[in-house]
């Protein structure tokens, strides 16, 4: 039998998780705002979406410059919440925080909703969440202007709808799923192929289904998402004659990650100044009309569209010429994905953050993998591996693991609890080997028939 917390007491933890939380970032991050802004850059807005925002609010359309074209550099989701905002707040900070915190805390609800389809218990319920809200990477996202937190929100989102479409393999499961893709992929494209990862991994663990019907669940998932993004879409196309449905950034990141990495120093802000620099005279020796500046602002969207093609074929270019540079791209980029920053500081301290974290959450997939759980979260290792595979070869700075963190954080418990009932001294031996980690009195031989009769393997942890 689990023992469920009174109500009072979990109100009183939730009441007092809030005020900590809205302490540390309105309070304790501006105190020490001098020192950790040249290496995170919080308390301010960031990548233009507040030019973007402001343009729309102005009725000038969606473009960084009123002079400047109509641009693809961002996707719309984040700048229109922005836009919203400012329409009703003003260009009040202290409101985007605000928001950034309901997001998160709305996160944390879904990320509840999300254990319990993996685990009845407490711990598991409560600890990711925890660990989320208040890992420093949550933290300083939150203090930003940034796309991060709504990110982490329609990711988290997705992950929520994804579980029973795998669960139960009905198609209108894959439907909503694919909806929810296709707004995620409003607020940041990077998960565009993601259901060509999800495809592969039914087909080679999933083998007791259909393939015919793994075929069909997938295609409805795509066909949801494109339709939620042909707005977008559509929009793009009648601006330069092409189908783009993510943003013109791909060229820029590809140019900027290998510049980076060729050029490395302990400095890598002023690495990424130099990159822009040298953008900017490109941009200038092809004859294009811009405005410069970190991003190159052009007055037609569709030479937008071809500089960001023209750079894309410059860095492959290269790589082709030196397949080394692009396995060292590579090797680099799967570090700083996870501890990637802009100056020397920063990597530090991201690296003691973030080591633990992953040590922890390791040692979770292979207690999962020993205790033939890691169907159970497979979804999520999935959608890990995923993101991570798509940022390497490009770019990759420790913030794009923010969206990461809910995941990261249930792995990571699975090793906690695991110890926690290890030092208790619940963990014994259980039947054929396998160690009781996963939770509770060791099932009886009728229980194991049972559960393996009806295929019912959750984590009770």
């Amino acid at each position: 039998m689990i023992r469920r917390p009174k109500n009072s007491l979990i109100i009183s933890f939730c009441v007092l998780a809030i005020v900590v939380h809205a302490t540390i970032l309105f309070v304790v991050i501006p105190k020490i705002s001098d020192r950790l802004h040249t290496s995170y850059n919080q308390d301010e807005y960031a990548d233009g979406y507040d030019q973007l925002a402001a343009n729309l609010v102005n009725g000038n359309g969606y473009r960084m410059y009123p002079e400047t074209a109509k641009t693809l550099m961002r996707e719309p989701g984040y700048p229109i919440l922005l836009a919203g905002i400012f329409s009703l707040f003003g260009k009040n900070f202290t409101a985007v925080k605000l928001t950034n915190m309901f997001m998160a805390f709305v996160v944390v609800w879904l990320m509840t909703r999300l254990a319990r389809e993996l685990s009845s218990s407490q711990v598991m319920i409560l600890g990711p969440p925890l660990l989320f809200l208040f890992h420093p990477g949550t933290l300083i996202a939150e203090s930003r202007g940034g796309v991060e937190v709504l990110f982490t929100l329609f990711l988290a989102l997705f992950m929520c709808t994804l579980y029973p479409a795998v669960k139960f393999n009905r198609s209108w499961n894959y439907v909503v799923s694919g909806g929810v893709l296709g707004l995620t992929l409003l607020v940041r494209s990077t998960p565009l192929l993601f259901p060509l990862f999800l495809f592969a991994y039914l087909l080679v663990f999933e083998r007791q289904v259909r393939k015919v019907l793994i075929l069909r669940n997938v295609t409805l998932m795509v066909v949801a998402m494109l339709v939620v993004l042909s707005p977008w879409t559509i929009r793009n196309y009648f601006l330069t004659g092409k189908f783009v449905p993510t943003s013109s950034l791909l060229g820029l990141s590809a140019q900027t990650g290998q510049y980076i990495l060729t050029h490395h120093s302990s400095d890598d802000r002023r690495m990424d100044r130099e990159s822009a620099q040298e953008r900017n005279d490109l941009a200038r020796e092809l004859g294009y009309l811009f405005k410069d500046g970190y991003y190159q602002y052009f007055y037609s969207s569709a030479d937008e569209l071809k500089f960001s093609n023209d750079l894309l074929k410059r860095v492959a270019g290269e790589y082709r010429r030196s397949p080394k540079l692009f396995l060292r791209v590579i090797a680099t980029n799967l570090v700083y994905f996870w501890i990637g920053g802009k100056t020397g500081n920063s990597v530090r301290m991201n690296l003691v953050v973030q080591l633990p974290f992953l040590i922890l959450a390791t040692m979770g997939i292979v207690l999962s993998a020993r205790n033939n759980q890691v169907k159970q979260i497979a979804p999520m290792l999935v959608l890990i591996i995923y993101l991570v595979a798509i940022s390497v070869p490009i770019i990759a700075q420790a913030r794009y693991s923010v969206p990461l963190i809910p995941y990261v954080s249930v792995l990571a418990c699975i090793t906690l609890v695991a110890a926690q009932r290890v030092s208790s001294g619940e963990d014994r031996p259980a039947e054929n080997g396998v160690r009781a980690v996963y939770g509770g009195p060791t099932p009886s031989p009728r229980l194991h028939h049972l559960a393996d009769k009806k295929a019912i393997n959750s984590l009770d942890l």
